[in-house]
């Protein structure tokens, strides 16, 4: 079992029992105390769990379902579309963009116009038959080949040197989820790394979310819901109507 699945799984039994011990994990998922203790401080670290003598408690504010798990239901081909059509409006001649993996940022690739002078980093292996003529460059990123979900991407341990050889102006990026108190996540640590990496050289970043990623909670949080530049949604949930970064339009 990979982490991933071990901290849904422990997240979930929390949900249905809102405590846990470390020695019944320990038997649910046939894995180490050492390992149990280690998803345990990753859990509390994203502000999901506090640790307790043998085990953990689910945060009482997090105790909703729809707060701490990421949305199973894939959103329309039509919200998509508009998502993406309003993420192509920002980008301009000269602009020298990240896109990331995901059916959200495959759109935006479908979307996007033709462009005489602009250049595309990317690691999302869908997307590229839709860059085809429509931009000056556009730079695959080498390396491993990770098959999630329903799309593809490639990652490189070396990503960070990478990208440092880059002035990017522009990152368009998706997520799991987005909450007010926990920020921005996404479900696998490679996915982390990788944003995380494109965001120590991008100038803005642009955050592209359908209204079922907010007030959800993914395993791996990549930044405060204060630090995208824009996050472009279709509909604005009134809880987050005083964020002056997030935008319909």
């Amino acid at each position: 079992m990979f982490a991933i699945q071990r901290l849904e799984s422990i997240l979930e039994l929390l949900n249905e029992k809102g405590i846990v011990q470390v020695n019944e994990l320990v038997k649910l998922l046939n894995v180490s105390d050492v390992t149990i203790r280690k998803d345990l401080n990753k859990l509390q670290k994203d502000g999901l769990i506090t640790k307790t003598h043998g085990g953990a408690i689910l945060n009482k504010e997090l105790s909703n379902p729809s707060l701490i798990s990421t949305p199973k239901s894939q959103i329309s081909t039509d919200n998509r579309d508009v998502l993406a059509q309003i993420a192509c409006s920002y980008i301009q001649d000269g602009d020298t963009i990240f896109l990331g993996s995901g059916n959200t940022c495959t759109a935006f690739a479908k979307h996007l116009g033709d462009h005489s002078d602009l250049s595309i980093i990317t690691n999302n292996v869908e997307a590229i038959q839709y860059l085809r003529g429509k931009c000056q460059t556009t730079i695959l990123i080498g390396g491993e080949i990770v098959f999630h979900d329903n799309h593809s991407f490639t990652t490189s341990t070396q990503i960070d040197e990478y990208l440092r050889s880059y002035n990017i102006t522009k990152a368009i990026t998706s997520c799991a989820g987005i909450d007010l108190k926990v920020g921005v996540s996404v479900t696998t640590e490679v996915s982390k790394n990788i944003i995380s990496a494109v965001l120590k050289v991008a100038n803005s970043w642009y955050l592209v979310v359908d209204q079922s990623k907010f007030n959800a909670i993914s395993p791996y949080k990549i930044s405060d819901i204060e630090r995208p530049e824009f996050i472009i949604t279709n509909t604005i949930d009134p809880d987050y109507k005083n964020c002056s970064n997030i935008v319909n339009r």
